[in-house]
């Protein structure tokens, strides 16, 4: 019998079976979440995502219309799920592709309310993040560009759980 405010001295079967039961929280936990097995390598995404916007740039400055503009609009997309996979990085790929596509349609919506325009004339910088003008073109290409990369990121993400046995 122990007193009150001291801790009960577990016994080696009481340790292992906490253990063991801690381990299928933690498995049932990473595989509700999306991630389990190896974790997406923050290094790696952050590369990932430096490479896209790079891309971006060079086809939207580079690129002819309209192949320069729908490129760089699914690039955008691209860049956007890779943001929401650094910054939430044990984010499912469905729950990164929702975050991602909802962020890219509402920056659409502002452009169709006329948001984006006044932002721009204030901030001239913030053309590259909220584009100048809405275009029904543009919602199909942020729905390809995030599908893509959730395609991928999701294989990936099988691949982890594969090779980390």
């Amino acid at each position: 019998m122990t007193s009150p405010g001291r801790p009960r001295a577990t016994a080696p079967d009481d340790a292992a079976a906490s253990r063991s039961a801690s381990a299928a929280t933690q498995r049932s936990r990473s595989a509700s979440d999306g991630t389990r097995g190896r974790p997406r390598s923050r290094r790696t995404v952050a590369l990932v995502l430096a490479a896209t916007v790079l891309a971006g740039l060079l086809v939207a400055t580079q690129v002819p219309d309209p192949w320069g503009d729908v490129g760089g609009d699914v690039l955008y997309a691209v860049a956007t799920y890779v943001l929401v996979v650094l910054v939430l990085a044990r984010v499912r790929p469905v729950v990164a592709g929702a975050v991602a596509l909802g962020w890219c349609w509402a920056v659409e919506a502002a452009q169709a309310a006329g948001l984006a325009t006044a932002v721009n004339d204030a901030v001239p910088p913030a053309a590259w993040l909220l584009g100048s003008t809405f275009a029904v073109r543009d919602l199909v290409c942020c729905l390809v560009g995030v599908a893509a990369t959730c395609t991928v990121d999701a294989g990936a993400a099988t691949r982890r759980r594969r090779t980390s046995g």
